[in-house]
């Protein structure tokens, strides 16, 4: 069935590129998990550590599923960077 704009499937959000706001790629969605206080996605990257990227308005504000992508801004220090 069909969900409001602001809900997806969890299978509809696998594979979707993940790109920053700039466009450049971040990776991909492996897997949504649910650990109760809120989904995180899991976004594989090349040769890097996958990302856990909480699914917040804040850190995904945009889901373009018939782009196949989302565009994602990662709180600072999330990936364990130094600059960030």
């Amino acid at each position: 069935p069909s969900l409001p704009d602001d809900e997806f499937y969890h299978t509809d959000l696998i594979g979707l590129l993940v790109v920053d706001a700039g466009g450049a790629e971040i990776g991909r969605i492996k897997a949504v998990m649910d650990h109760g206080a809120g989904d995180i996605l899991e976004v594989a990257r090349p040769g890097q550590p996958p990302l856990l990227l909480p699914f917040t308005r804040e850190a995904v504000p945009t889901v373009d599923l018939a782009g196949g992508r989302v565009v994602a801004d990662p709180p600072p220090g999330l990936d364990g960077g130094e600059d960030d």
